[in-house]
């Protein structure tokens, strides 16, 4: 699967329409459907009905959609984030969370971390114990936050609560 198709897809969708999509794609018609024939085979499931003239989203096209709105919003942020470290305009700080302090600690927490430094990008990355560890040794996060406890020689720790 291909960003391109993913686009084209929400592209369709917006338009109801592959003849329109196209036009405003600046690419013919023929090829479009071709891709996103090809994006329904690879997924397994028809993305569109289609009816006569008229096409509508299956079930499984609109969440499909709604899915892809997700993570080509995310891509866009990660995007802008990644020019803003590349400039040295931010910096980035990873933080791994297990979904259990999001209501307790967590809102706290990322309050103070932002007061810290206005020019620090912080990601978060939801992950279990284990991942978080993993992550914290790669470098893909300068943070962790759980709740079990485990011990490590490479990894400091600290008890926020």
């Amino acid at each position: 699967m291909e960003l391109r198709q993913i686009r084209y897809f929400q592209r369709v969708a917006a338009e109801m329409s592959f003849t329109r999509a196209a036009r405003s794609l600046h690419m013919a018609q023929p090829p479009l459907s071709r891709q996103i024939k090809m994006l329904e085979e690879e997924i397994g499931v028809a993305l569109f009905e289609r009816a006569g003239r008229g096409i509508r989203l299956t079930d499984a096209g609109r969440y499909f959609l709604d899915q892809t709105h997700v993570i080509t919003q995310r891509l866009v942020e990660t995007v802008t984030a990644t020019r803003r470290i590349g400039r040295g305009a931010r910096k980035r700080v990873g933080v791994g969370f297990v979904p259990s302090v999001l209501y307790g600690y967590m809102p706290r927490f990322i309050r103070e971390l932002r007061e810290l430094d206005s020019n620090v990008e912080i990601s978060f990355s939801e992950m279990i114990t284990l991942q978080q560890f993993e992550a914290l040794k790669t470098g893909r996060i300068d943070i962790g936050v759980g709740r079990v406890v485990l011990s490590d020689p490479e990894i400091a720790r600290e008890v926020l609560l």
